[in-house]
């Protein structure tokens, strides 16, 4: 009876109980840690690998003629300090979206553009061994293909500028009050930056360690932010004079309007990296540059200019500027030999309000009121060819074609910023008098030609040129041709008398402000890259056989 008794308490007693637990519940918890341990050992040496199979794959590429030697010597440097088994396969690699990332590249001996890298080793593990496990099997793999790359421009003829009618332009696309002098402007059109060192300027003013190009492109920044960027970009190029021109503009540029700057750049496959070594600067004009900016920063696309009297030969001028698609005139988007994307200038209508005076005594008519309406659609340039023998840049041939649209003496609405409702052109009321009304209109067309080819050769690309394509001969004197069509009307009491003598001094007049009217066109539209039935084409940098990461 005693023994059942004990068992009894025995079996009712719950003191100890949480040792148990405990004791189990810990022998849980170092499986576990355990475990951690050694999946973060094979994590950490995973990625430990992986960075030293992308160097040996970019080595490798770099130096296709070598690359098992390449490929190892990069393995050596890193100092991976287990054995290896490394494998170098070269290639050709087709950048075709359509196909899968791991169907892009073929193992090839002929025209190999591309290496691919792996590497297989152990990860050491730790609490394994006491099952017998010294290391767990691990494999990395990487593909590095060599790229020719080219940027262009379409654009920038521009080689003296008005001070006061590009401060009212980049004023009125800031919403300050801009007073840069001409020198300041003639610093910018002279000055070129890298591009690289300019994203690699705007990552340091962000703050974004690490971060790889693309990364940093696609952060949104102020357009102060972006400018100052620009100018220390400027800075480490030896552009001291442009750098100081664009940080009084950033000084003077509001904080509110923010942007990113990728959609302005693109750079194709150096973009995914975070720095480069070698090669040849990508560079762009920093007037360019600075406009497309300002223009992705201003919301609303239209501005209005008041050009005042300082036009000589003119009583006054302002002027409205809608622009349409974003400023994808870029000189600073990188494309690769494929041939995409397209270059566009941006579509862009441009009205004029013009006061002249007579030319003669017109029956006590102290201005005569000439509105001007140009619209161009969009211009475009594309890559055609790069041609890099021995690893050098040749030549670069570039597809282009001039933007299509047409210039008027017409009125027109007030609001022309909706591109893609057309415009209604109405007769413009030139004098206008109590008994005396002197009408007109006129138009020239520019039709889009086709694609053009233009090649650059290697000095041409050292030196910067801008080579120009047309759409056709009317390309100067544009205002003039569009007088010599002009259809006058001339009323008197509301009587219609034809054009003489009236018609005839009041076309006198035109004739006479014509060439004044021409240099504000072409400043207007030189200003934001666009030349009337030109096209100016500039290839800004060559890089031959970069090697970039592609999987």
């Amino acid at each position: 009876m005693a023994r059942r008794g004990l068992l009894a308490r025995l079996r009712g007693d719950r003191r100890g109980a949480v040792t148990v637990v405990a004791a189990a519940s810990l022998i849980a918890s170092l499986g576990c840690l355990a475990f951690a341990v050694d999946a973060g050992s094979i994590f950490f040496e995973s990625r430990r690998l992986q960075g030293i199979v992308d160097a040996a794959a970019l080595s490798a590429a770099s130096q296709l003629d070598d690359a098992d030697a390449a490929a190892e010597a990069a393995v050596r440097l890193n100092r991976w300090g287990h054995p290896y088994t490394l494998t170098v396969e070269t290639g050709a690699y087709r950048p075709d979206p359509g196909l899968a990332v791991g169907q892009r590249f073929a193992v090839s001996a002929s025209e190999a553009n591309a290496a691919r890298v792996t590497i297989e080793s152990d990860a050491p593990l730790f609490f394994a061994l006491a099952f017998g496990h010294r290391s767990a099997r691990i494999t990395r793999s990487a593909t590095a293909a060599r790229a020719n790359l080219a940027s262009f421009s379409i654009g920038s003829r521009l080689l003296a500028l008005q001070g006061g009618v590009a401060n009212a332009l980049l004023g009125a696309l800031t919403g300050s009050e801009i007073s840069l002098s001409v020198m300041d402007y003639d610093a910018l059109l002279a000055a070129d930056v890298d591009l690289l060192s300019f994203v690699r300027a705007l990552r340091t003013r962000l703050d974004l360690e690490a971060a790889s190009y693309d990364q940093v492109l696609a952060t949104s920044l102020s357009t102060g932010d972006a400018i100052a960027a620009l100018a220390a970009g400027l800075d480490a190029g030896g552009n001291g004079t442009a750098a100081g021109a664009l940080r009084k503009l950033a000084a003077s540029t509001p904080g509110t309007a923010h942007i990113e700057l990728g959609t302005l750049i693109d750079l194709g496959p150096i973009g995914a990296q975070d720095h480069t070594a070698g090669g040849e600067a990508i560079r762009v004009n920093a007037f360019d540059l600075l406009r497309g900016m300002l223009a992705l920063a201003n919301g609303s696309r239209q501005v209005q200019l008041d050009l005042g009297t300082d036009v000589p030969g003119l009583a006054s001028v302002t002027a409205r500027l809608a622009i349409g698609d974003r400023m994808a005139d870029s000189p600073w988007l990188a494309v690769t030999a494929s041939g995409e994307p397209v270059i566009r200038t941006a579509q862009t209508r441009l009205a004029i309000d013009a006061q002249i005076l007579p030319a003669a005594n017109l029956l006590g008519v102290a201005r005569l009121h000439v509105p001007l309406f140009v619209e161009l659609a969009e211009g475009e340039a594309r890559l055609d060819a790069i041609d890099c023998r021995a690893r050098r840049p040749q030549s670069v041939s570039l597809l282009a074609r001039p933007a299509p649209g047409h210039i008027a003496i017409a009125d027109i609405p007030a609001d022309i910023s909706d591109h893609r409702t057309p415009l209604a052109e109405r007769p413009a009321t030139i004098v206008a008098l109590p008994l005396i009304t002197v009408s007109g209109q006129a138009r020239v067309d520019f039709a889009g030609p086709d694609w053009q080819s233009v090649t650059f050769g290697a000095d041409e690309i050292a030196a910067h040129r801008i080579r120009t394509v047309s759409s056709n001969s009317l390309v100067e004197g544009i205002v003039g041709s569009l007088v010599g069509r002009l259809n006058l009307k001339v009323t008197v009491a509301g009587l219609g008398l034809g054009t003489a003598p009236i018609g005839a001094l009041v076309g006198n007049s035109l004739a006479t402000a014509a060439p004044a009217l021409d240099g504000i066109v072409n400043t207007l539209t030189g200003l934001l890259g666009l030349h009337i039935g030109q096209a100016d084409l500039r290839v800004n940098g060559v890089r031959c056989g970069v090697p970039a990461l592609v999987a």
